[in-house]
């Protein structure tokens, strides 16, 4: 019962990683960090989800303390934070539809991302993955959700017992977060004419994921109840996710980095 319990809140850590604010937030920062930092731009998805982990665990134990006094409100919590994610999820949606429509396919549009200090959201060190993962973690929706899921699977099991349930939720996290600004990094390192396309494959892909998520936590609290459980829909929505990155290394996989321009070479070398 503890591993089907462990497993499920590590698929409900892999849903979160693809939250669509978290990817564009990761593909932000691994655009600006590239020029400077090229090999370490590659592992911004990590550092973000170690920040955001930071409030997850802090918020886990701060759970567990307070256990059953806390669950007496966990119903009105979750409602909260649902339609707050509802609306960030539709923001996101609109954003990158009019990028779309503009005809620019360069990066992902997150809400919280725009929220940011300047310095953060322009900066060019990697490193700023950090803080901007645990600004992340103060967002509403997120405590909602990691608050419900310590106390389902960790309740009367202490601080240590919620710490260790968040640990789970954090560890499927930095995986799907790892794996998206690896993949921001191949697009931003290959540059061919097919390359746009690419892009606005990707963002399309994420955009639909957004309003499809929105859409089923709205049908929910409009008193929906689903054929299926959260947990299969967490991995439906991470096999989705992992089959746009599929495609995206498979498009890529044959584009070859532009050559430097004769001026850019040493001297003696040849292209």
């Amino acid at each position: 019962m503890i591993g089907l319990s462990a497993f499920a809140v590590f698929a409900l850590g892999l849903r979160h990683g693809a939250d669509p604010d978290h990817l564009a937030a990761i593909d932000n920062v691994t655009r600006n960090a590239y020029a400077r930092t090229p090999l370490l731009s590659r592992f911004v998805g990590t550092m973000f989800a170690g920040g955001h982990s930071i409030m997850v665990l802090a918020l886990s134990a701060l759970v567990g303390l307070l256990g059953a006094r806390f669950a007496t409100h966990g119903a009105l919590i979750e409602t909260a934070g649902t339609w707050i994610s509802i609306v960030v999820l539709l923001t996101i949606a609109a954003l990158n539809v009019r990028q779309l429509q503009n005809g620019k396919a360069d990066r992902l549009v997150g809400a919280k991302t725009r929220l940011l200090p300047r310095a953060l959201r322009e900066g060019t060190s990697a490193f700023l993955a950090v803080p901007i993962g645990l600004l992340f973690g103060f967002g509403f929706e997120t405590s909602s959700q990691i608050a419900a899921y310590s106390v389902a699977f960790g309740a009367n099991a202490g601080a240590w017992g919620a710490i260790l349930v968040g640990s789970m939720f954090c560890f499927g996290m930095i995986v799907t977060d790892t794996l998206d600004s690896i993949l921001v990094h191949r697009l931003v390192s290959y540059r061919s004419v097919q390359l746009p396309n690419v892009m606005r494959t990707w963002i399309l892909c994420v955009t639909i994921l957004a309003v499809l998520v929105a859409v089923y936590e709205l049908s929910q609290v409009l008193g929906w109840q689903p054929p299926v459980t959260d947990l299969q829909v967490s991995c439906v929505i991470v096999a989705a996710l992992a089959a746009v990155f599929a495609y995206v290394f498979a498009r890529t996989r044959q584009l070859q980095p532009e050559p430097l321009p004769m001026a850019a070479l040493p001297i003696g070398e040849v292209p």
